[in-house]
């Protein structure tokens, strides 16, 4: 069951450009109860066919102006929390005084509608409502496509990807990257449209990945979409007061087909949109304890506009480990589950007028200080697999913002492992909140001090060593290799190689390390890295004073 409206059948469609005059009708908007301006309401100029001529959203003083190019027939106003209002307009109009406009809050009882039926779909008592409501969830995700249209933002977003224990939410591995544009309409869009949706479902198997999607407010607009899905009113629970939930499902869901079933929020009281929830189904039944779904998050600006300030996407992925017998010949394979989640949050916006918005993000202040406990002044910390770094300032102080909510840990960096993106571990670890600041004070050890610490705990340095080499071994695409052989030699007399007895093996990081009297500053080394089955790896280095680097590429396995 849907309502045809004009506002939606008018929703896609594009003005064209023709060189005539531009006209403007301009007006306030108010509330007929109030009589207070009505900011974030649509105002569309028809023409005499209902094809869309112009359209604008008012701002916080309740005004608008439209554009136009051809004859208008009439202007249909719509705003969440509010009866839709369609007046005739006179061409006359564009150019004498401000139209007033005057709305009456949305009431289930008074809102007209009109019901197609579909076979489908049961037949509810209480369909007439929830298609009222369905137009006003539509109204406000028609907000988001025309505040985008009217005006582009620079918006700097977090995107994250959190990895998590199994079945639980508790986070493995947490990994955030930033990016920034300038001339924005989006913060967040689906990959397809309404109707590849409705006809495909919500994912796609490419070279054997599984990739999930969700809807945008494009997708809940389109026509396609609510022919392809049944609705409900859900009551609202203890965790969202006056708040009433419009539910989603598909009206002809097919055996094998990933689809979405959600819940649409919105608040009555602030006549907003919050959020999008829902769930995969159609999924493999073993997938449903890992709760496979969704969430999209809306923001109202003081002026009316909405945008997506928050997402994400939670989806099942999977590792294979080969497990060996006891003669270590034959193996089997496990496959161990998880839950993954992708998505993103919008740190900050500002419009052209200057408007802006910042989110509400965690912080962490550090004092980095010497062995001898004096400010370490100029010290560089990193926040792994994420953007966030800082230097210390005179004070040995470091400020870092805008951390997305989660688990971190710290390290050091220090420029000369810079090119082996190896960084010194620290025992900090802590968990960022929303408007809070960890402090901590670390202690900032050297290179040296580090590439010694692997030494002892391998069992392979003693006291008043001179020199010391730190290595990895990686693949062209910088992926550290694991488990090979790395061995070293020194040149003789006649310019041969004699190699040393002494051999390292390299682990999950492809990190390998040495320390000990064996070579001297300004000293000639080979170092060889070797695998079985693949060529020999070889590189020359001069031993520096006091620590030598040195990355090692090879070429991933057939």
């Amino acid at each position: 069951m849907i309502l045809r409206s004009p506002t939606i059948a008018a929703l896609l469609i594009t003005s064209l450009a023709v060189p005539l005059a531009a006209q403007n009708f301009r007006g306030v908007v108010r509330d007929s109860t109030s009589h207070q301006p009505i900011a974030g309401a649509v105002v569309m100029l028809l023409d005499s066919a209902g094809a869309l001529l112009g359209r604008n959203i008012t701002n916080e003083r309740g005004q608008f102006s439209v554009a136009f190019v051809r004859v208008a027939r009439s202007m249909r106003v719509v705003r969440i929390g509010f009866l839709p209002r369609e007046l005739r307009v006179r061409d006359s109009e564009a150019i004498d005084q401000p139209i007033d406009v005057v709305m009456v809050p949305f009431s289930a009882a008074l809102a007209p509608v009109r019901i197609m039926d579909r076979s489908s779909c049961p037949q509810r008592g209480d369909r007439a409502r929830t298609i009222a409501l369905w137009e006003q969830a539509r109204a406000g995700l028609l907000n988001t496509v025309v505040a985008r249209e009217m005006s582009s933002m620079s918006v700097h977003r977090l995107v994250f990807q959190r990895t998590l224990d199994g079945h639980s939410d508790r986070i493995s591995r947490f990994v955030v990257s930033a990016d920034s544009t300038t001339n924005s309409t989006k913060t967040f869009d689906a990959a397809y449209s309404a109707r590849d949706f409705v006809a495909s479902g919500f994912s796609v198997d490419s070279g054997g990945t599984r990739f999930m999607f969700g809807p945008d407010a494009d997708v809940l607009l389109d026509d396609a979409f609510a022919l392809g899905y049944c609705f409900r009113l859900v009551p609202s629970p203890k965790n969202r007061p006056r708040q009433i939930g419009l539910a989603f499902s598909p009206s002809d869901p097919h055996p094998g087909r990933m689809d979405i079933d959600g819940t649409l929020w919105i608040d009555t009281a602030a006549r907003a949109l919050r959020d999008i929830e829902f769930r995969y189904i159609g999924t493999p039944p073993r997938w449903n304890e890992f709760h496979p779904g969704g969430s999209i998050s809306f923001h109202e600006m003081n002026n009316g506009a909405v945008f997506v300030d928050h997402w994400y996407l939670r989806r099942l992925d999977a590792t294979q480990t080969s497990v060996l017998d006891q003669k270590g010949t034959y193996g089997t394979t496990r496959t161990s589950m998880f839950a993954r989640e992708d998505g993103g949050e919008v740190a900050h916006v500002v419009w052209p007028d200057g408007q802006a918005w910042n989110a509400s993000l965690g912080s962490l202040r550090i004092q980095t200080v010497t062995p001898s406990g004096q400010p370490a002044r100029g010290a560089e910390v990193l926040l792994p697999d994420t953007p966030y770094r800082g230097t210390a300032d005179s004070s040995g102080t470091i400020l870092i913002r805008d951390l997305l909510p989660g688990p971190y840990s710290l390290r050091i960096r220090d420029a000369r492992m810079a090119e082996l993106d190896v960084s010194i571990p620290t025992r900090v670890s802590f968990v960022a909140a929303r408007d809070s600041t960890f402090r901590t004070t670390v202690r900032v050890s050297t290179a040296e001090e580090y590439v010694a610490g692997l030494c002892r705990k391998d069992r392979q340095w003693e006291a008043n060593d001179s020199t010391f080499i730190l290595g990895r071994v990686v693949t062209p695409e910088g992926e550290p290799v694991e488990d090979v052989k790395v061995s070293f030699a020194t040149r003789m007399k006649g310019g041969q190689w004699s190699w040393l007895k002494w051999l390292y093996r390299t682990g999950s990081d492809g990190v390998f390390e040495s320390c000990g009297k064996l070579f001297n500053a300004g000293q000639r080394v080979l170092i060889r890295v070797s695998r079985k089955g693949l060529a020999d790896v070889d590189v020359e280095r001069t031993i520096a004073s006091k620590l030598t680097i040195a990355k090692l590429q090879v070429e991933s396995r057939p």
